[in-house]
């Protein structure tokens, strides 16, 4: 895991904390050092592995440990918590790079999703643009990582999604239909 993708994580943390109200001293904490790990020239995850302090200022024991946690194994229990408590449907999006919790809550609202199988056939079926904040490109990003994860999730469930090219069919009938269609 790179510093960038370390500080991303750490500023989802402080965007959540945010939201629920917590205790502002952790959240200026978490937000300095997302900061100051962008501000860093070492690899993070390079020291982590080496056993060395990471370099960063004004960490404590605990934030200390969780960004090593993050470097090694790319996740960390803080964020998993805090992913817990949110809706499927956002835990689904907070999984795409690129979306933050604010983001990932705007689209479930605005795609009336509240839970992941939603999430994937609402934006498939091109609602995703209506979401303030997402143009074409984004969209296509986001459909893309989703019918990755969807993919993976229906080889796990043997759940029926085809992918044909850039277009994300939700039931295979679907798939079927738009075939006859064509030809």
């Amino acid at each position: 895991m790179n510093n960038r993708e370390i500080a991303a994580i750490l500023f989802n943390i402080c965007a959540m904390l945010t939201e629920q109200h917590g205790n502002p001293y952790r959240i200026r904490a978490y937000r300095r050092a997302a900061r100051n790990i962008l501000r860093a020239r070492h690899s993070l995850a390079e020291r982590a592995r080496n056993n060395q302090a990471l370099g960063i200022p004004f960490l404590g024991t605990r934030l200390t440990k969780t960004i090593t946690k993050l470097a090694l194994d790319g996740t960390c229990d803080v964020y998993e918590e805090l992913l817990g408590e949110l809706p499927t449907a956002e835990q689904t999006l907070m999984h795409v790079p690129g979306i933050g919790p604010k983001l990932a809550q705007r689209i479930a609202k605005d795609l009336k999703a509240t839970a992941a199988e939603e999430v994937i056939e609402r934006a498939a079926a091109a609602g995703l643009q209506k979401v303030w904040g997402i143009g074409p490109k984004r969209a296509r990003t986001i459909i893309t990582n989703l019918a990755k994860s969807s993919a993976v999730a229906a080889v796990e469930q043997d759940t029926p999604y085809v992918r044909d090219g850039n277009v994300l069919y939700v039931q295979e009938s679907f798939w079927h239909a738009e075939r006859k269609n064509a030809a």
